[in-house]
């Protein structure tokens, strides 16, 4: 035992003090000592390791013990008759499926704390008379905002906007294809880690490709699209869709972390369309020298015969590039698409691959830099060039690519 709670012990039986403010003392000991320590703390609590932002158990602790164990009584994170089921200490157990050394020590200390403080506390009958304000104890944000912080939710995002593009990256960034990469330029070119989505959008943020603090400015978006000097060249444009998915998670990352969103409202609209990139191929030729460097959209329908125009209410298939006019030449891997709540999203996300059969092929070119100026925008009829039928196995593979002429008028 302590040697203050020692001499408070001698104190008490020398001054008479009753069981009640002996029951008091400690408790109040132990909120003083272990519980106010984590409230004053400025390192992040292990909240910080299931969110990036809004949840904090700073947030359960107000300065005055009373206070904050009538808060929490009256808002259901303690029960006082069964303490060791509280839902505030199932709350401090839960952890990641990876959960880190640092962040594991943290939560072992936490809830060594606050397990000892509540089991003091339950016993002292002038707390359990305690009672609370009509301010509650806990996250201030609305439900929304904090589940959409929750690390799940972000690396879901991470995966549906980044990690989809990445057998584009990794012939230079992953350490598995970059051997003569990092014999050039060293070991930083190695940001990918392989299978692993959490582990590389972790290094992203240390190694400094995400700037959270201003989003465009981080070089995971300025590099590919050569506002940085790229030894890798160019790999997408302003406004195109690559760009769009990097950028819109770049910007959600970092108003998350700066705690930005403050009501439902204001969060990111929900992505309606699932899409993952597979390794079927689509060429263009004859394509207008015109068009030279001008970003093309091409959009794939299926065919429907109990459709009335012939063809599927939603894309199947989606990409977008700049045109080589030299060549009169236009070519790109598909990005296969679905609806996200249909049954053929969760079977392209399994194996993004489009059936054999016939396609019509919807053609849009930038004709007017729209996307260069605003990057949100997207291509609509204005700029719709044509359309053709197209029908074939594609197959996978670069060599294996479906070709079309384009359609002339």
């Amino acid at each position: 035992m302590p040697r203050h709670l020692v001499r408070f012990m001698a104190l008490a039986v020398t001054m008479g003090l009753t069981c009640e403010a002996w029951a008091e003392s400690k408790s109040l000991d132990v909120f003083t000592r272990r519980i106010l320590p984590i409230m004053n703390s400025a390192k992040p609590s292990s909240c910080a390791e299931c969110h990036l932002s809004g949840v904090d158990l700073k947030d359960y602790i107000r300065a005055d013990q009373a206070e904050t164990f009538a808060a929490l009584v009256k808002g259901g994170m303690i029960d006082a008759k069964q303490p060791k089921k509280s839902k505030l200490l199932e709350f401090i157990s839960r952890t990641p499926a990876k959960p880190s050394l640092v962040s594991a020590d943290v939560r072992k200390e936490e809830l060594a704390a606050f397990t000892a403080w509540i089991e003091e506390a339950v016993r002292d009958p002038e707390l359990l008379k305690a009672k609370a304000s009509s301010e509650s104890l806990g996250p201030k944000l609305p439900i929304e905002v904090v589940r959409h912080a929750r690390n799940d939710r972000v690396l879901a995002s991470f995966i549906d906007n980044v990690w989809v593009e990445a057998t584009r990256c990794a012939a230079c960034h992953s350490p598995l294809l970059n051997k003569e990469q990092v014999k050039k330029h060293g070991e930083q070119v190695s940001w990918m880690t392989p299978d692993d989505p959490a582990a590389t959008l972790k290094h992203l943020v240390e190694a400094g490709l995400i700037d959270t603090k201003e989003p465009t400015k981080s070089l995971l978006l300025l590099k590919p699209t050569m506002q940085v000097k790229h030894g890798g060249g160019i790999k997408m444009v302003v406004g195109d869709r690559s760009y769009k998915q990097f950028r819109k998670f770049l910007e959600d990352y970092a108003a998350m972390s700066a705690g930005k969103y403050q009501t439902a409202d204001e969060l990111p609209k929900r992505d309606e369309e699932v899409s993952r990139i597979g390794e079927v191929w689509f060429k263009l030729t004859d394509v207008p020298e015109g068009f030279d460097k001008q970003l093309l959209q091409v959009d794939l329908y299926r065919q429907d015969t109990k459709s009335k125009s012939g063809w599927s209410k939603a894309r199947w298939a989606t990409s977008d590039r700049q045109v080589f006019g030299k060549g009169k030449l236009w070519q790109h891997s598909l990005s296969i698409t679905a609806p996200r709540d249909s049954a053929r999203a969760k079977e392209l996300i399994a194996k993004p691959t489009l059936p054999p059969g016939k396609y019509l092929v919807k053609i849009y070119v930038d004709r007017a830099a729209r996307l260069e100026k605003d990057w949100q925008a997207e291509l609509g009829e204005k700029d719709f060039v044509g359309q053709i039928e197209v029908d074939s196995r594609w197959p996978g593979g670069y060599g294996s690519m479906t070709a079309a002429k384009f359609p002339t008028r």
